[in-house]
């Protein structure tokens, strides 16, 4: 946190919505999250409309997953007609990127690198690293990551292989001196926090903030491919498909890390109707995406 925006860069050199909820940024807080947006091109009216509105309204830094060039041109510009908005995209994935979308009036971003290690094949997408400000004492690291996706054991493996490449690259990152200890890393990670192919990360100095709200080994949502629910009816996954929390969140722990500035219970998977003011959750998987969105609260100040 005390660290220059030099001494950082140098460091890592080595929508059919019906009465959307809305929520107002707080001055001392940053509503920052992740979103697979699945094959966004920018090119279905509906869908742009339906996920600026969504981002609009939701956050105020969001690391977003599978986006083309063209789309992230298209939703700055329709992101703009309310507040000032900038992104930063990702150089590998082809038409499926990674990218960082932020509000300018409140947060200062500047892409410091990639992690091309993780991109074991050269074809996937490497993990996007920034240097953040937000509010008055609020500057951080992030890590923007879109793992290996699809099921089968060379999936498995290669996911594998890129969570103990990530994991290197965290070490690194937080042993040099120089490197500022706020560090968030978020994005599709493919996988559940305890599952195999998460294996590299799961003994990290980081806390996953989602891991309160996704199921567990016992349940096993790979297998029984569900789509539950807490009591109340919230979301326990982050993709239809499989019924698992596959999109995560994690922070460098306290006391001195990014968690320290995390407002607790905060992290959730917004849902298509309570969150988003949509009339089903059907609705929202037709015309958005089979993913949805994962938000967590920090304080800036």
């Amino acid at each position: 946190m005390k660290k220059t925006w030099l001494s950082i860069c140098c460091t890592l050199a080595i929508a059919g919505c019906s009465n959307p909820l809305t929520s107002a940024t707080a001055t001392d807080q940053i509503r920052l999250g992740t979103f697979n947006l699945e094959n966004f091109d920018g090119l279905n009216a509906n869908k742009l409309e339906a996920i600026s509105q969504i981002i609009e309204r939701n956050f105020d830094a969001i690391g977003v997953e599978e986006i083309s060039p063209l789309a992230a041109e298209k939703l700055k510009e329709k992101l703009n007609k309310s507040k000032p908005w900038e992104f930063i995209l990702g150089e590998s994935g082809n038409k499926q990127r990674v990218a960082l979308f932020y509000r300018k009036d409140i947060i200062t971003a500047q892409k410091v690198t990639e992690w091309r290690q993780v991109n074991i094949t050269g074809t996937l997408r490497s993990p996007l690293v920034t240097y953040v400000k937000a509010g008055k004492n609020f500057d951080f690291t992030l890590v923007v990551i879109h793992q290996k996706g699809g099921g089968g054991k060379e999936a498995d493996r290669i996911r594998q292989n890129q969570s103990d490449r990530l994991r290197q690259e965290i070490d690194k990152y937080q042993k040099n001196a120089q490197s500022d200890p706020d560090l968030i890393v978020l994005g599709d990670f493919n996988s559940p926090t305890w599952a195999e192919q998460n294996r590299g990360l799961r003994d990290a100095p980081l806390t996953f903030l989602t891991r309160p709200i996704e199921t567990d080994a016992n349940e096993n949502c790979l297998q029984k491919r569900g789509q539950p629910k807490t009591a109340d009816g919230r979301p326990r996954y982050s993709n239809r498909g499989i019924g698992c929390v596959i999109d995560h969140i994690a922070v460098s722990k306290s006391p001195k890390g990014a968690e320290a500035e995390y407002i607790s219970q905060s992290a959730q998977i917004l849902d298509p109707q309570k969150d988003l003011g949509f009339d089903s959750d059907r609705t929202y998987f037709d015309r958005v995406s089979d993913h949805l969105p994962v938000r967590a609260i920090f304080r800036t100040n």
